[in-house]
């Protein structure tokens, strides 16, 4: 995703604009994709600057997503009233012209809500603004999102495909490993209550969230969402480990401010739910990092991804432990 790429990619789909691309340098950002940002003079003088989201080489690549899902997605959700997203511009489906599949979205003069937090704020505003965001997502109606996002059939059917992670972890390395056979154990033991299926981000965290004068936040980075159960936000971002982190100091005050702005009960979400939920809401992450681990222990490449994986590996790992340690034992509902 250089300046010639995006400059012959422009000349395609605003011919009659005149672009000319002035610049585009990586940025900073996730894990699991390519960011670039770029500008670009169009031919009346205006200038305008972009953000350009695509897919690593495949041997660099470690989490799996579908730029054409999460297109579908910020089509689905980008004039909803309940929260605001970088207005998402063009998208080369096939990177023909980028390399690469690439999400090009208007870029927001902003800073992230992490980056603020590291300037010692008021912590427990800030984690009010917090579980709004979020709240504001998981409130979104189901039926003003478009028909072709997919819908699990049911709650149950959703849950049970969201564990089946476990399985895929397991075949990856063989049934070897004790902890994930003991988790998913505990997991089918204690099933939560089931609540109204909501828009999931899959990476609700504030380094997502993205802070600008005069405006509501505005929400990136959506290539793991998908309709399913909102806890699934809620236990992944209990993982994350940048602090100051909104809810370990006080998770009743989260949880309570949580409840109210969208209605869930305490007997749907307190803080063994909550715990729950991050054995749920990271699996999609701990399938790619086994099977990225795997791919490194038969000698592929994966570049500076490879240390990061054995770190992550153990994280959650230990997270997994200790977690499931701490439900009990029950009969597996029905």
């Amino acid at each position: 995703m250089n300046v010639e790429q995006f400059q012959s990619f422009l000349d395609a789909v605003e011919p009659e604009r005149g672009a000319t691309v002035l610049s585009a340098a990586p940025i900073p950002g996730g894990y699991s994709r390519d960011t670039v940002m770029a500008e670009v003079r169009w031919a009346d003088g205006t200038t305008e600057k972009f953000v350009l989201r695509g897919d690593p080489p495949e041997d660099m690549s470690v989490f799996r997503s579908d730029r054409a899902a999460e297109w579908a997605m910020l089509q689905a959700v980008k004039d909803l009233p309940d929260f605001r997203i970088p207005t998402p511009r063009y998208f080369d489906a096939t990177g023909e012209y980028m390399g690469c599949k690439c999400i090009i979205s208007e870029a927001i003069d902003s800073t992230s809500m992490q980056k603020f937090l590291d300037s010692g704020p008021d912590l427990d505003k800030a984690r009010e603004d917090f579980v709004a965001i979020m709240a504001s997502a998981h409130n979104t109606p189901l039926d003003s999102i478009a028909d072709t996002i997919a819908r699990p059939t049911s709650w149950r059917q959703h849950i049970e495909d969201v564990i089946a992670n476990y399985e895929r972890m397991l075949q990856i390395i063989g049934d070897t490993d004790p902890v994930l056979r003991y988790t998913l154990k505990k997991i089918r033991m204690n099933l939560p209550p089931e609540v109204p299926m909501t828009i999931v981000h899959g990476d609700l965290q504030p380094g997502n969230f993205l802070l600008s004068e005069g405006t509501d936040p505005y929400i990136i980075d959506w290539e793991f969402s998908r309709i399913g159960d909102p806890r699934l936000d809620l236990g992944y971002y209990l993982q994350i480990p940048m602090p100051p982190h909104l809810y370990h100091p006080d998770p009743e005050a989260f949880l309570t401010s949580y409840r109210a702005l969208t209605g869930l009960t305490e007997e749907q979400i307190n803080p063994a739910i909550a715990k729950y939920f991050l054995l749920l809401g990271t699996s999609h992450l701990m399938v790619d990092i086994i099977q990225g681990t795997q791919d490194v222990t038969d000698g592929l490449h994966r570049g500076v991804m490879g240390t990061f994986l054995m770190t992550a590996y153990a994280h959650f790992h230990n997270l997994y432990l200790d977690y499931s340690l701490d439900m009990p034992y029950s009969e597996v509902t029905a």
